[in-house]
């Protein structure tokens, strides 16, 4: 009988171990989140870049992209504004901790890509971002982006 007493004791034990994060660190991440699909559809190229660190990466295995550092994300944002219009929806963002007290962020999203001259068929991409984050005093920003592409289909 005593065995079971200590059990639920380590659950609670360990559940108030956990470091919860700052909410001005919560929120600066927040909005790094939500100004990337904004950003990403209508922004500027430096607005872009200014989401992510210096060397940071940015993977999309299922399309085989995979870049490194701002001039790398910059030609590709350029590359990809150049042909397709664009619609970033994303939902379900998670900030956490990971066991080294590093922030991390998961979401989800739905892409809608169509040639800017409106021709073709509208391509639709649903997905997950994993990011790895990176916050000083006055910035959150992406130290590395992975895409993890669950659907594509077309309209």
């Amino acid at each position: 009988m005593k065995q079971l007493c200590a059990i639920p004791f380590v659950f609670l034990t360990a559940c108030t171990l956990t470091k919860p994060i700052e909410q001005s660190t919560y929120q600066l991440c927040e909005q790094t989140l939500y100004q990337y699909t904004k950003i990403r559809d209508k922004g500027t190229t430096e607005q872009y870049i200014g989401l992510f660190t210096e060397n940071a990466t940015f993977n999309v295995e299922r399309l085989n992209i995979s870049l490194s550092g701002h001039h790398a994300l910059a030609s590709r944002f350029e590359s990809a504004r150049k042909t397709k219009k664009s619609i970033h929806l994303m939902t379900s963002s998670r900030l956490y901790l990971d066991k080294n007290s590093n922030l991390n962020a998961n979401s989800n999203f739905i892409l809608y890509l169509r040639n800017k001259n409106n021709e073709g068929d509208t391509t639709v991409i649903a997905g997950r971002y994993l990011d790895k984050l990176s916050v000083t005093e006055s910035a959150c920003k992406f130290s590395h982006r992975e895409v993890l592409v669950d659907r594509i289909d077309t309209l």
